[in-house]
């Protein structure tokens, strides 16, 4: 596996207004993402609705981006299911297919004990042999991820890190402290790359990144090269535009964005309402205020 560090934008799929996947569409927003500078891929999170695609959904939209891919960089792919046995599958396919590693979700509806999540993490590493990253969410699963749990797991070879969409700061910097070395603590909020960067973290799989490519991999940039005074700038950017994220159903907003800056972020699947006018305002003037409609960046780009 290719060392995963930097920017990977958490990737919607584009659907059709009758629910198909606009495959030409995904095609696009990959290449806009790969010509914005990102270091890698995140398809199938919850930004691309994977929880909600069956098998062959999953498999003809982790082709689209792998195709346009083609290994220049890694494509890390949600495979989490709510059982084992269909973990294992999903994981199995995008391996088959290509990709660098797997983000797997805990068991949703169904909360193990810790105990049986960490079985659950094992046996899917052991029966696949693929870079596995385990992904805390507990907004959407419905729990947090026990911080001895993932320790633990950091032990196993092949589960190689974890992605940390809590956007708690104390739990994120208790897992930099603890993991095993080598073990990557991946930051799921783009907004809190920068302090993720000054505690050692190195990775952010993020849904900010799916509008503002070019904002995160500025202010990345930035940091490394020791300007942290524009990294700080182009940061709060980006905290203009977190608020943006959370309005209606996840992710109807970041698609609205998307839409709104001329890029084919589609629809959403059902259950999902549209936004109410006065939030798609919100989000507009989010986008005004954080400079992207000035960026000419789009349709050259496409």
């Amino acid at each position: 596996m290719k060392e995963l560090k930097g920017i990977f934008p958490a990737m919607v799929t584009p659907f059709t207004k009758t629910g198909e996947i606009d495959t030409e569409g995904l095609g696009k927003l990959a290449n806009w993402l790969l010509a914005s500078g990102v270091d890698g891929l995140f398809p199938l999170g919850s930004g691309g609705e994977g929880p909600k695609l069956n098998r062959e959904e999953r498999k003809k939209v982790l082709k689209v981006v792998l195709d346009v891919a083609k290994s220049g960089v890694p494509v890390v792919p949600g495979t989490g299911g709510i059982t084992t046995k269909d973990t294992i599958l999903y994981t199995k396919d995008a391996k088959d297919m290509g990709a660098s590693a797997a983000v797997i979700h805990p068991p949703w509806y169904f909360h193990p004990s810790p105990k049986a999540l960490l079985e659950h993490y094992k046996t899917v590493a052991q029966q696949t042999d693929f870079p596995i990253i385990i992904y805390n969410l507990p907004s959407f699963v419905g729990y947090q991820i026990p911080i001895d749990v993932v320790v633990e797991a950091s032990t196993i070879s092949n589960i190689v890190g974890i992605k940390d969409s809590s956007a708690e700061m104390f739990y994120f910097q208790a897992l930099m402290n603890d993991v095993s070395n080598g073990f990557d603590v991946i930051q799921g909020y783009g907004s809190l790359f920068l302090p993720s960067l000054v505690l050692g973290a190195k990775t952010t799989f993020c849904g900010e990144a799916s509008i503002a490519p070019d904002v995160l991999v500025d202010m990345y940039r930035s940091y490394l090269s020791g300007d942290l005074k524009k990294a700080r700038e182009t940061h709060f950017k980006l905290v203009t535009l977190v608020s943006t994220i959370g309005y209606g159903t996840f992710p109807v907003s970041i698609k609205e964005a998307l839409n709104m800056l001329g890029l084919p972020g589609g629809y959403t699947l059902p259950p999902c309402a549209p936004l109410e006018e006065l939030e798609r305002e919100k989000i507009r003037n989010a986008l005004v205020k954080a400079g992207l409609f000035d960026r000419k960046m789009t349709q050259a780009r496409l």
